[in-house]
């Protein structure tokens, strides 16, 4: 066999496995999930209620400082905290804050730690400004086009050291 033949051939069957292996994964990842399987229509015994979370205000005296500074929800959740000192830090659920306690929920806009207090809640914050602001003292006034010093322009071939033709 030739061998422009022999590797057009392989080329040929490549391009056709790739596009069936494509084609198959489409059809799979748009596949309508199953729908759960019916529930008996028996009493079920009472889940333990939800853990109640302290309000934002009667936060532990040892969250003062920290802030929630942003959340990642999904198949993956995470948690951005900072601590008194500035420091960001990502955290999951099940990992704990130092100070604070155990990161048990992560939510869109807030996150519940669980402490030697309890449980309570770490809100989103918004960041600390850091700009400062001066006071003026002169008071700002427009400036005419007759104020402005025209620059001084290069003519084509020159510069301003001087030191080429």
């Amino acid at each position: 066999m030739n061998p422009d033949r022999a590797i057009a051939m392989i080329f040929a069957v490549s391009l056709g496995v790739v596009l069936l292996l494509g084609i198959w994964l489409l059809r799979r990842a748009h596949r309508e999930p199953e729908p759960p399987p019916a529930t008996p229509t028996t009493t079920e015994a009472p889940t333990a209620p939800p853990p109640t979370v302290t309000p934002a205000a009667a936060r532990p005296a040892a969250a003062s400082g920290y802030r929630l500074a942003g959340t990642v929800v999904g198949d993956l959740s995470y948690a951005i905290i900072e601590d008194p000192s500035g420091v960001n830090q990502l955290y999951r659920p099940g990992q704990t804050v130092p100070g604070l306690g155990q990161v048990t929920a992560i939510e869109a806009n807030r996150i519940t730690l669980a402490g030697g207090d309890g449980s309570f809640a770490l809100e989103l914050g918004p960041a600390p400004t850091t700009t400062p602001t001066l006071p003026r003292s002169e008071p700002v006034h427009s400036v005419s086009p007759a104020d402005v010093t025209p620059a001084h322009r290069l003519q084509r071939g020159q510069s301003e050291s001087g030191s080429s033709p």
